[in-house]
Order: structure tokens, then C-alpha cells, then sequence
């Protein structure tokens, strides 16, 4: 039996004896390409990605594989320094928590082949044991068959805003609910830079009309907690 859980902002998988590990858009060379633009900002978040690795592999030990959602890389059509030699470090230290790395080509993805090393693959999507990883931008006939009943989505970096009465505040969050048939959870983000996108605001970009109001919130905390917050159509705004 597949066996799904929520850590940090990963899901952990577990499936026919394999242990996955799924995360959210990278979005690797983001400061750089801030910097390019005249935008002056401090190169912390890589450091902080790692710490963020180091603390959710504390709490479920070595995996079999990880899967990258897609938007490994931040910008489209060339690959910038800080991008490789980022994703060199976090291949490195995976490589020592994993057998294989499996990436979903992302739309900011279309050269990232360039980066790849051994033990490392691309798909357009993977699917593994009834379960389907995608980035979320595009469909693929093979995720609609029968034997396919869990889909976990990247791309559409949601978030919810939380309001207590006195303050709103926004944290990235999980969406887990049902789509024709289908089991479907979308990941946040990974990086840091920004929460995401409010997952009432309307459109998340995905390529399928997904009405969200019956999905669960699982909200990331600062420290990497998880909290259910209910369905996202009876959170107050």
C-alpha cells in the first residue's frame, strides 16, 4: 500500500519497498539572475535550502530516490553560474542520501539536460507503483489511466493567508484533495524567496481546471511543522 507523508515541504513516499522523496520548484540561480537585473540582494539561499535538506532528511533517513518537480533552474534559455554550480552541490549531497535523482522537466527547464550527472535522470513526467509526479504545466495521456490514482504536482507555488483576527500572515502550504478520480497533492515551493501564490486567488497555472475548495490545507510552519487547517473553502480571509 502507497504510503504518503507530509515533511516540511516535501512528501515522502513510500511504495513497493521504495522510499521517495518529492520536492517543489528550486528555482536555482534566483539571486543571480536578481543581480543581473540590478537588483542587489545577498546569496543566503542556498545555504538555506541545504539547511532546510538537512533537516528533513534528520527526520526521515537515506531514500531510495528523489524527485525534483520541476524549475530545477530559475531562468529560461541559458544557464547561469550560480545555477550549476548550485545544483552541483545539491546533486553531491543527494548522491549521499539517495540512490538516483529523478528530475520533472519544468518550463523554466528546457536546457537543464546540460546539468545532469550520473544517477540522474529526465522525465517530461514518472510514474511509479500507481503514483505520478509532475511538474504541472502540461498533461500527459499516461497519468489519466486507471492503475495511475495519485498525482503530485509541482508549479503553482501555493500558499494560504491566514488571518487571526489582528494580523494576516502567508505560508506555503499543501493541497491535497481529489480531481477526476484522482488523488491529487500540490507542493509548494522549496525556495525561500517567496511564500507563493494564495491558492484562493484564482489561477495557479496548472493545466487542468481544478476546483480547489474541497482540498485540504497542510500549512508549512517556520520550522518545517505541518498543520491541517481544514478545507481551503472554509479558511476565513
Amino acid at each position: 500500500m502507497t504510503k504518503l507523508e507530509f515533511v516540511g515541504k516535501c512528501v515522502f513516499v513510500e511504495a513497493k519497498g521504495k522510499k521517495i522523496l518529492v520536492v517543489g520548484d528550486l528555482h536555482l540561480g534566483y539571486e543571480e539572475a536578481l543581480n543581473k537585473a540590478g537588483i542587489g540582494v545577498s546569496r543566503r539561499l542556498f545555504g538555506e535550502m541545504m539547511d532546510d535538506f538537512k533537516e528533513i532528511f534528520g527526520k526521515i533517513g537515506d531514500v531510495d530516490e528523489v524527485v525534483l518537480l520541476g524549475d530545477v533552474k530559475h531562468v529560461f534559455g541559458t544557464v547561469l553560474g550560480q545555477e550549476r554550480e548550485d545544483f552541483r552541490k545539491l546533486l553531491e549531497y543527494l548522491r549521499e542520501r539517495c540512490r538516483k535523482v529523478v528530475i520533472v522537466q519544468g518550463n523554466h527547464d528546457s536546457i537543464v539536460g546540460f546539468l545532469i550527472r550520473e544517477n540522474t535522470e529526465v522525465r517530461d513526467c514518472y510514474c511509479f507503483d500507481g503514483v505520478c509526479f509532475l511538474h504541472g504545466d502540461k498533461d500527459f495521456p499516461e497519468i489519466h489511466e486507471s492503475n495511475n490514482d495519485v498525482w503530485i504536482i509541482g508549479h503553482a507555488h501555493p500558499a494560504v493567508i491566514l488571518n487571526d483576527g489582528v494580523k494576516h500572515e502567508k505560508y506555503k502550504c499543501f493541497l491535497d484533495g481529489y480531481f477526476g478520480g484522482k488523488r491529487v497533492v500540490i507542493v509548494p515551493s522549496f525556495v525561500d524567496h517567496s511564500p507563493g501564490v494564495d491558492a484562493r486567488s484564482g489561477d495557479l497555472g496548472l493545466a487542468w481546471d481544478i476546483d480547489l475548495r474541497k482540498f485540504r490545507v497542510k500549512a508549512v510552519g517556520e520550522k518545517l511543522e505541518v498543520f491541517d487547517f481544514g478545507e481551503l473553502g472554509k479558511i476565513k480571509e
